[in-house]
C-alpha cells in the first residue's frame, strides 16, 4: 500500500453561530439550486470561534439529512472541540499555507542551428489558458448538466428549460436561457452571469439566488449581466451604451 498526499476541492460551510438550523436552511438552499449536482457532495464546515458550543452529532445528521457528506471540521477549533468532534468521527483539517513560485525555466539563447522543434512551446506550457475556460457548443438540454470547475463557462447555445450550467467563475450564455445558471458554485462573489436572453427558472451567483418569478420584470426576456453587490443581485441591461 502506498500513502500519497493529493490536493481536493471541497464544499465549505461557514458556522458563526451556534443555531444549527441556520445551516439546516443554508444547505436545503444549496441542494435546491442544484440536486444533481450538491448530491453527495463532500463538504467542510468552517468553524468561526473556539468559543462555539457545537452540538457534533446534531451537525452530522443535519449535513447527511441534506444530502452532503460532511468530510470534517476546520477553523478555529479549540482543544474541547477537537475532542468532541473526534468523539463523532469526524475529522479536524487544517487548511495549508503555500507560497505559489515561479518555477518555469529561464529561456536559454536559441543556438544558431537549433531545430526548430525544441524551441516550439510544449503541452505543459498551454496548461493555465486551457483551463481558465470552458466551452459548450450547442442547445443544453432539459435534464442535461454541465459543471465548469474552477474556471468560466461559456455556452453558445440556448440552455433549455429543466437543464443546468454550473461554474465555480462565470457563465456566458449567448443564447436563451431557459433553465438554472449557478455561477460562483464554491462561492465566489465576484463571479458574473452574462446572458443574451433572460428567462431562467433560477439563477444563482455564490449562493444567492432568485427564481423566476422573482426576478425583475424589465429584465425579463432581455439581454443582461447579473452581479453580486452586498448579498444582492444586480441585473444590469448589456444593450446600453
Amino acid at each position: 500500500m502506498t500513502l500519497k498526499s493529493l490536493n481536493f476541492t471541497l464544499l465549505v460551510v461557514n458556522l458563526d453561530n451556534e443555531t444549527l438550523s441556520d445551516l439546516a436552511e443554508e444547505l436545503n438552499r444549496k441542494r435546491l439550486m442544484a440536486p444533481e449536482f450538491f448530491a453527495l457532495t463532500p463538504m467542510v464546515v468552517n468553524i468561526a470561534e473556539t468559543s462555539l458550543n457545537i452540538d457534533f452529532l446534531q451537525l452530522r445528521n443535519i449535513v447527511e439529512e441534506h444530502g452532503f457528506i460532511l468530510t470534517g471540521i476546520t477553523g478555529k477549533v479549540s482543544e474541547q472541540q477537537k475532542q468532541q468532534a473526534s468523539e463523532h468521527s469526524i475529522a479536524v483539517l487544517h487548511g495549508s499555507k503555500r507560497q505559489v513560485v515561479n518555477t518555469s525555466p529561464v529561456p536559454e539563447p536559441m543556438e544558431e542551428n537549433k531545430e526548430v522543434a525544441d524551441v516550439l512551446p510544449t503541452e505543459q506550457d498551454y496548461t493555465v489558458s486551457e483551463v481558465k475556460t470552458k466551452i459548450h457548443t450547442g442547445r443544453v438540454r432539459s435534464g442535461q448538466q454541465i459543471y465548469a470547475k474552477e474556471c468560466d463557462l461559456v455556452i453558445r447555445g440556448d440552455v433549455g428549460a429543466g437543464a443546468e450550467v454550473i461554474a465555480d467563475g462565470n457563465i456566458h450564455i449567448y443564447g436563451t436561457l431557459r433553465g438554472k445558471a449557478l455561477a460562483g458554485a464554491m462561492g465566489d462573489t465576484d463571479a458574473v452571469v452574462f446572458c443574451t436572453v433572460l428567462q431562467p427558472e433560477l439563477v444563482s451567483i455564490a449562493g444567492v439566488y432568485k427564481l423566476s418569478d422573482t426576478l425583475p420584470e424589465d429584465m425579463w426576456s432581455t439581454s443582461c449581466s447579473i452581479s453580486l453587490e452586498d448579498q444582492n443581485m444586480v441585473f444590469s441591461s448589456l444593450n446600453k451604451i
